[in-house]
């Protein structure tokens, strides 16, 4: 299958009792699911069909607004007082800044409505052997301790 170059919202509605999902290309397109991955999925078949029948009338078709080919990495400013504040949270946790910053991130992000370009949406998480993510330290009077078990 190939990657779907458009991007797909998808968030739950609690009047509709389920998963709706955007494709904001295509204006007025929504569809329902039971799952996120299940409203992503008819939004996507939904959008094929709307193609389809634009080019059947030789009507434009959307330009592709889904950005392809992250490298996974980008650069980041932050306040020198933030980056110690993170630094020192790292070093609390026993783990690295970088993967921190993906805990962080991972938990924020699950916070917000999804998107779903690629279809994946998952926690960062420590990659290797016997790694926990670590949680979020918060300045405290006493010690920090590493989550165990």
């Amino acid at each position: 299958m190939n990657p779907f170059p458009y991007r797909v919202l998808v968030e739950f509605s609690k009047e509709d009792g389920a998963y709706v999902s955007r494709v904001p290309a295509f204006e007025g397109l929504a569809a329902h699911g039971e799952t996120p991955e299940d409203a992503a999925h008819e939004a996507r078949i939904a959008a094929e069909g709307m193609m389809a029948s634009l080019r059947a009338h030789k009507r434009p078709v959307p330009s592709p607004d889904a950005v392809a080919d992250f490298s996974g990495q980008l650069r980041l400013r932050l306040p020198p007082s933030m980056h110690a504040r993170l630094s020192r949270m790292a070093a609390a946790e026993d783990v690295s800044l970088n993967n921190l910053l993906l805990v962080l991130l991972g938990e924020g992000l699950g916070n917000h409505t999804r998107e779903t370009g690629t279809g994946e949406h998952r926690r960062a998480r420590k990659v290797g052997k016997d790694h926990r993510p670590p949680r979020a330290v918060r300045p405290s009077h006493g010690s920090t301790t590493r989550r165990s078990g």
